[in-house]
């Protein structure tokens, strides 16, 4: 299913706030097209893919990725001052919410490349392979992008967004299922069974207790 057609803003960012980020994705006629775009498989910028892709799956420590795929220009972000920082790291000490200092929300450029901005906020960057940069939250870990660089002629510069990064209310509906699988012919024969027909009649529990099942259907 892919991304409605209206235009729409995606937010999301790391478990603890320090990376903060905003998807401004216009309606569907201004989108840029994929450059493997055909007359008879239209698919346009961005888009939300699961990957089988075996580094991708080490980085991030899950059996299928999922991303957005987006235009950078799409993106602004906003990161805590790691100099001005002041989240208890115990989180029995966390009781309010905390207000930390932050930049404005700023083009994503500024921010996912190495610099001076990042330099004074907690997101940490890591060459995986040549040319292949990802970049996670130094104070909670999580997993926020991977970006190719540079990106193949005919195409835009990217950044790919963990879909598990963006907020709950944005996920919650049916807008970011994905759309694409990337990467098959180097997926898990099991796990490229789970994608596609899901994990079959095992027991639900609402929570960690086994001994209680969810009965609805």
């Amino acid at each position: 299913m892919p991304l409605p057609p209206h235009k729409l803003t995606i937010r999301g960012g790391c478990n603890c706030g320090a990376i903060k980020y905003e998807i401004s994705i216009p309606e569907i006629a201004q989108r840029p097209l994929h450059p493997s775009s055909s007359a008879t498989d239209i698919l346009c910028l961005p888009f939300i893919a699961t990957d089988h892709c075996n580094d991708c799956r080490s980085a991030l420590g899950t059996i299928l990725p999922m991303w957005i795929c987006s235009p950078i220009s799409m993106i602004k972000a906003s990161v805590v001052l790691r100099s001005k920082a002041s989240l208890p790291s115990e989180a029995s000490k966390r009781k309010n919410e905390i207000d930390e200092p932050r930049t404005p929300y700023l083009p994503a450029h500024n921010i996912f490349t190495p610099g001076s901005i990042s330099e004074d906020s907690f997101l940490m960057f890591f060459e995986s392979s040549e040319n292949r940069r990802r970049s996670f939250c130094g104070r909670c870990g999580t997993n926020i992008s991977y970006a190719a660089l540079p990106m193949p002629e005919g195409w835009p510069d990217m950044l790919d967004i963990v879909l598990g990064t963006v907020d709950r209310e944005d996920l919650s509906g049916e807008a970011l299922k994905p759309e694409r699988q990337l990467w098959w012919d180097c997926g898990i024969e099991w796990i490229k069974d789970m994608s596609v027909q899901g994990v079959g009649e095992v027991p639900r529990h609402p929570d960690y207790k086994v001994d209680v099942v969810d009965e609805g259907k």
